[in-house]
């Protein structure tokens, strides 16, 4: 399995892979108006979406999108969104989410992020027993409601600092 950036002909496998996990969960009923908006996450090039292929078939995708005024729990720039985490139901069990997760932590890091932030259903255990065995933590202060009856759970994941992480810089030694 790999995991690596999504290809734009990929988007649209992505959008129903999504669609797809989150069904085969319940949270995701025919008609359900939140369907065009989870197809679409990440396509009109905010964020960047990961997938995790096996073969030349895409079986989990994961989305990280940097603060902006329009985020959902994110409080700042030194905060990055998770969001549209699916594995498809025969891929489950497999290291799939694990690579996933590991994968946007470690973009996050990258894009000079503090913090990773996220928002999950109560159903969705697997999802966060991996977030929890990946140190994030609960944050209740953050849970919210976006329509009635659908509360999230929020989790979030402090990154190390990387200048205190960095090696020594090498010290100029006195010629004498």
């Amino acid at each position: 399995m790999n995991v690596r950036e999504a290809l734009p002909e990929e988007m649209a496998a992505v959008g129903e892979l999504r669609v797809a996990a989150y069904r085969a969960l319940g949270l995701l009923q025919e008609g359900d108006p939140y369907t065009d908006s989870l197809r679409a996450l990440g396509s009109d090039g905010r964020g960047e979406v990961l997938v995790a292929v096996e073969g030349e078939r895409v079986v989990g995708t994961i989305l990280l999108v940097p603060w902006s005024e329009s985020s959902e729990i994110a409080r700042g720039p030194e905060e990055a969104e998770v969001r549209a985490f699916a594995v498809v139901p025969d891929a489950q069990g497999r290291g799939v989410g694990r690579a996933l997760v590991r994968a946007v932590v470690a973009l996050a890091s990258e894009r000079g992020a503090s913090r990773v932030v996220l928002s999950t259903q109560p159903p969705m255990l697997a999802a966060q027993s991996l977030y929890r065995a990946h140190g994030f933590v609960r944050t209740p202060e953050r849970d919210w409601t976006p329509v009635p009856g659908v509360d999230l759970l929020t989790y979030a994941l402090a990154l190390p600092d990387r200048a205190a992480s960095a090696p020594p810089a090498p010290q100029a030694v006195a010629q004498g």
